[in-house]
């Protein structure tokens, strides 16, 4: 799954990484801890050249009357796949969310220990994600797709979100064949990855500072013994 990411760096450096402009109204700033429910930015299918801010968390439309709507942060790549309630999202409301890196969570004794995902050599990344219109006024919620976990991110969880470097995102936007679709949402290469275990300060989703990423020494120990 995709529970926590951040997302730091140059608001100029991301635009020349994608091609697209921020909006005159949304704002860039480095976060540390980025969670469910925040106003993230994206970039729609329908404005490729366009970096817009949505809302994280998606309540499919057929879902709003239900006694006790969905409310998604992850969609799973095989659901969009094979269900026909969501098949529509991969053919017509797909988008890319900038990403320095992510968080998961591997179960202890007694805790659970959060570690730092992050791709090598790339200053951005982008997740995979399906958007959906809140309301008339305008305003779009988002979920990230989530595949099979790789080799690094395995041990400490069987999902991950599909990350893509800049080419591969750009053809998520443009791209309409679904099989092809399809064929994009695979793992990161694991050998392309790094993790770290880091401190439970990020536990908290009000803390947000660049010492969230730090290793921590305290699991340090660990970490050997897992990878």
């Amino acid at each position: 799954m995709c529970g926590r990411y951040t997302l730091a760096g140059k608001p100029v450096d991301l635009e020349k990484q994608l091609r697209a402009n921020l909006k005159s109204d949304v704002v860039f700033r480095s976060s540390y801890n980025i969670a469910p429910g925040s106003t993230v930015l994206a970039v729609l299918n329908e404005q490729p050249d366009c970096i817009t801010a949505l809302k994280w968390g998606l309540t499919p439309s057929w879902s709003k009357s239900a006694n006790k709507p969905l409310f998604l942060i992850n969609l799973r790549d095989d659901t969009l796949r094979s269900k026909p309630a969501f098949t529509a999202y991969m053919r017509n409301r797909r988008c890319i969310v900038p990403a320095t890196g992510f968080y998961e969570w591997k179960p202890e004794a007694s805790h659970k220990q959060p570690y730092y995902f992050h791709c090598l050599n790339q200053q951005f990344v982008y997740f995979a994600g399906v958007w959906e219109s809140i309301n008339d006024d305008g305003g779009k919620m988002l979920a990230i797709i989530t595949t099979e976990a790789n080799a690094l991110v395995g041990p400490v969880h069987n999902r991950m979100p599909v990350i893509f470097d800049a080419d591969m995102a750009r053809n998520w936007l443009s791209e309409s064949n679904p099989d092809k679709l399809s064929r994009l949402l695979q793992p990161y290469p694991a050998d392309e990855m790094e993790c770290w275990p880091v401190s439970s300060r990020v536990n908290k989703a009000g803390i947000d500072d660049s010492g969230l990423i730090e290793k921590s020494s305290s699991a340090s120990s660990q970490q050997s013994t897992l990878f």
